[in-house]
């Protein structure tokens, strides 16, 4: 398989890698099985609506739809994601044995799992932006979205999408962006850097200490002690970011003393004001 010049092999129409084309790991936990299959188009209008297609009509869990370039990309709260060639663009389809309620924390294990591999393999100081963001050098260098569908109190599936910048420069577009070849002055491997976190997301999927989930999350989150703005399509609420409780929220002490949580929304990080 190769992501860079798109030498998949072709299956009904559609690039389609098989199971187990992973590499080995090199600790001593032994890799999965490799249950995921992934789907690859060279140019899309976005991730999220294939996969939701695909969702939708029974596909499997851990199908994984790819793009070359998103021609309408989105994320959070209907934004446009910048998605040129040379960056990482996929959607993962999940069908977790948990209720609605606990949905939340697929998001909270992709973008944990995703800044420990970034660390891991670049070595870059990668940390997440409350609720789903990944900077490097305060530049964002990931986005992350989730949707979920449910039937009655069962989850049908959950899609998680993922933007990487990886080797494309989103700097003309998105001064407070980087990639990661920026950072690393290097060209990067997308199918390696893509194989990586599919392994071990879907270790941590399967095996995962979900019950500290938010804790080690916290470990790296570089939105706790600075003050933010966080936009929602209701309103504007500024204050301090003093924790994430277990369900997700951030908690926010407001300049009068009160405290607020919120549960979603853009989140701002006002670079005056951070608090050591």
């Amino acid at each position: 398989m190769n992501l860079e010049t798109g030498n998949w092999k072709l299956e009904t129409g559609n690039w389609k890698l098989e199971t187990g084309n992973r590499k080995p790991e090199t600790g001593n936990r032994k890799p999965e099985t490799g249950n995921w299959k992934i789907h690859y188009f060279k140019e899309i209008n976005s991730t999220m609506d294939m996969a939701r297609e695909m969702a939708k009509k029974g596909c499997p869990e851990f199908t994984v739809v790819v793009a070359g370039q998103q021609n309408a990309g989105r994320g959070r709260l209907k934004r446009v994601w910048i998605s040129s060639q040379g960056g990482l663009w996929f959607t993962i389809v999940l069908r977790p044995r948990i209720v609605p309620g606990l949905g939340f924390r697929i998001n909270f294990c992709a973008s944990l799992t995703l800044v420990r591999t970034l660390r891991r393999m670049f070595g870059v100081n990668a940390m997440v932006k409350w609720p789903n963001d990944i900077l490097a050098d305060e530049k964002k260098i990931v986005g992350i979205l989730s949707e979920m569908e449910t039937e009655g109190d069962e989850i049908s599936f959950i899609n998680i999408g993922i933007g990487i910048n990886v080797n494309n420069d989103p700097t003309s577009e998105e001064p407070n962006a980087s990639s990661l070849k920026n950072i690393l002055n290097r060209e990067i491997s997308r199918e390696e850097l893509l194989l990586e976190f599919l392994n071990e997301f879907e270790h941590q999927m399967n095996h995962g200490d979900f019950d500290n989930l938010i804790s080690e999350w916290k470990k790296y989150a570089i939105t706790l002690n600075r003050h933010v703005k966080v936009v929602t399509t209701h309103d504007v609420s500024e204050g301090l970011a003093t924790d994430v409780d277990e369900e997700g929220a951030l908690i926010l002490r407001l300049e009068d003393g009160s405290i607020k949580r919120v549960i979603y929304g853009d989140c701002f990080h006002q670079h005056h004001s951070v608090l050591k």
